[in-house]
């Protein structure tokens, strides 16, 4: 089934902010626990791109969170 996610790319909604809190938090209890690992990332991410609220917006600000605790990481999150 192919998600569609929303074309807007303006200020996130509020359930598009509730995602990436939760994905924050999600994040910051795997790097307290054992560390964040790139599988780790993968997963998350996969998780939230296969949500359907998630925007482009949305994967841009999740890309500076990620780029904030992961300094000098690469990321790509292709849509297709």
């Amino acid at each position: 089934m192919e998600v569609q996610h929303p074309l807007d790319d303006g200020p996130l909604s509020p359930e598009q902010a509730r995602l990436l809190e939760q994905f924050r938090q999600r994040v910051d209890a795997r790097i307290s626990s054992h560390g964040l690992t790139s599988t780790d990332v993968a997963d998350l991410v996969k998780e939230l791109r296969d949500h359907p609220d998630v925007s482009r917006q949305m994967m841009a600000e999740l890309t500076q969170e990620l780029q904030r605790l992961l300094p000098g990481q690469r990321f790509s999150f292709d849509w297709d």
